[in-house]
């Protein structure tokens, strides 16, 4: 069984963390939903989520992918040196790290964008870490992924994001039966 874990940070954006931990539940993975300061995490818009673990209890050696979820919750994250050393981990041991809306941001502090082709939130300051990181914005793509890393642009790419990690942990057939049973229709 494939193990995941979602990092929750205060401020997070609510779709962009239900949706892919949703779907990969569906897809019948484990799915840990960490704490990174605390095992009650308010979101953006005043959701409180509880956590099944907390960061400190994450190891990359028993993970097959981590997933940061954007919003208020990415300069957090960015800013929390045990996420970085997790990420980085996790992309050394060649795992996949997907991350949407502003969260690219903490790729580019781990140092993992150089010359890599990154999606994000269109927002002047996210850009800008990119840039500054030598990523490769793509612009017009809702979920880019290069290498072991997957981003998305925002939370209308929350369901893609999801579908899309489930596809790259190799569950492409079971992917295709539940978006079809979730009507999704990618529009």
């Amino acid at each position: 069984m494939k193990k995941v874990a979602i990092l929750a940070a205060p401020g997070f954006e609510e779709i962009e963390l239900i949706a892919p931990l949703d779907i990969l539940r569906r897809l019948n993975m484990e799915v840990l939903l960490a704490g990174v300061q605390s095992d009650k995490v308010v979101s953006a818009h005043d959701v409180t989520v509880t956590t099944d673990t907390m960061l400190d209890k994450l190891h990359a050696d028993k993970l097959d992918a981590l997933v940061l979820p954007g919003g208020a919750a990415s300069w957090i994250l960015r800013d929390t040196p045990e996420v970085i050393h997790l990420v980085k981990k996790m992309h050394e041991a060649g795992k996949l790290v997907a991350a949407i809306c502003a969260a690219p941001i903490v790729l580019a502090k781990a140092g993992l964008v150089k010359d890599r082709e990154i999606t994000a939130y269109p927002a002047q300051d996210v850009y800008r870490e990119l840039n500054e990181a030598g990523a490769r914005i793509v612009k017009d793509e809702n979920v880019v992924l290069d290498g072991n890393m997957l981003t998305a642009n925002g939370p209308g790419a929350a369901m893609l994001f999801g579908y899309s990690i489930g596809e790259y942990l190799g569950e492409d057939l079971q992917v295709a039966q539940l978006k079809e049973q979730m009507c999704y229709t990618g529009v």
